[in-house]
């Protein structure tokens, strides 16, 4: 009688670890459900301003204390230059449009600390590289390190403001220290670009109406791509 073969085993793959959840999203308490909250209106409030980008361009006051960044500033110093407001007003209000968000970045990184770098840098792997190290060393450096990144986080470029800010709360940096730092550092950026927009002016300004003409076609239509998309791909999976 012949003896049954043995089937060899066939070798199963190892099914995929999925990646463990953040502390602050496995198990949410009560500050990590309000930072949630202020996280979610903040992308809100990001999203709204897609469609108004080119009335902003033609309104600098509401630029500059909506956004705040250095393009408003350009903007805000060109219309000063033909007497459409005051250089010191448009620098008043970019540092409250560049600053608003700041304090919760900076409760974040203190209340979530390396989870949320980790999670907020995870496509990054050189800022999160640079930015684990300095958290690792924990030393006067790394203090300087990230001070000195601060006004970089304002101007155009690969450093993360926000996570900077991030960084500094779970360095457990002051919170009025990083305030003033900020403050200084909208003050210089947005400063230097508002001088620029006041001695080219006219440049500038000729600019902004070509540019006016044709962004807020561009956006809707970039807007309509991305909410098809969505649209689509919610369709497949249901």
């Amino acid at each position: 009688m012949q003896e049954p073969v043995e089937q060899e085993a066939v070798a199963q793959p190892e099914p995929k670890k999925e990646p463990e959840l953040p502390s602050f999203l496995a198990e949410p308490k009560r500050g990590d459900i309000i930072l949630f909250v202020l996280l979610f209106a903040m992308g809100i409030f990001s999203l709204a301003l897609i469609p108004l980008r080119a009335w902003l361009l033609t309104e600098p006051l509401a630029y500059t204390l909506l956004v705040g960044g250095y393009t408003s500033a350009v903007v805000s110093g060109a219309n000063a230059s033909i007497g459409n407001g005051h250089v010191l007003v448009y620098l008043l209000c970019s540092v409250i449009g560049a600053i608003k968000f700041m304090p919760v970045y900076w409760l974040m990184g203190r209340r979530w600390g390396m989870e949320f770098i980790d999670m907020s840098l995870q496509y990054m792997p050189r800022a999160h590289r640079l930015f684990q190290r300095s958290v690792e060393s924990e030393s006067s450096r790394t203090l300087a390190l990230v001070v000195g990144l601060i006004p970089f986080g304002y101007l155009p470029g690969p450093v993360p403001g926000t996570i900077v800010n991030a960084v500094a709360g779970l360095l457990k940096i002051r919170f009025p220290v990083m305030i003033a730092i900020n403050v200084l550092s909208i003050l210089a950026v947005n400063g230097l670009m508002m001088w620029l927009g006041f001695n080219f002016g006219e440049q500038v300004l000729s600019v902004v109406e070509v540019v006016n003409r044709y962004l807020l076609w561009f956006t809707l239509a970039l807007l309509g791509v991305v909410f098809f998309r969505a649209w689509r791909q919610a369709k497949r999976k249901a």
